[in-house]
C-alpha cells in the first residue's frame, strides 16, 4: 500500500499552525471544504488557487516569513 506525502499546501499551513478555516477565512470567497479539497488533490480552478496563495502569502508575511509561489503550493488546476 502507498501512502501518499502531504500536499505542499497542507505542510505550509501546518508550518503556520492555521486551520483550513483560518486560510478560508482570509480568501474572498473561497469555503474550507474547498481548501480541505485542494490538500487533497482535487482540481481547483486558478482563481482559488490565486486566493489561497494570497491567503497564505499573508500569514507567512505575518510571520515573518519568504512568500511562496502558486508552483509552491502544488495544487492541481483545471
Amino acid at each position: 500500500m502507498q501512502v501518499m506525502a502531504d500536499a505542499p499546501l497542507k505542510v505550509i499551513r501546518l508550518s503556520l499552525g492555521v486551520s483550513q478555516e483560518e486560510v478560508a477565512r482570509r480568501t474572498r470567497s473561497v469555503r474550507m471544504g474547498t481548501v480541505r479539497n485542494a490538500e487533497s488533490g482535487k482540481r481547483v480552478t486558478y482563481d482559488t488557487a490565486t486566493q489561497i496563495l494570497e491567503a497564505i502569502n499573508s500569514l507567512l508575511e505575518e510571520k515573518g516569513q519568504a512568500k511562496v509561489t502558486l508552483e509552491d503550493l502544488g495544487l492541481t488546476l483545471y
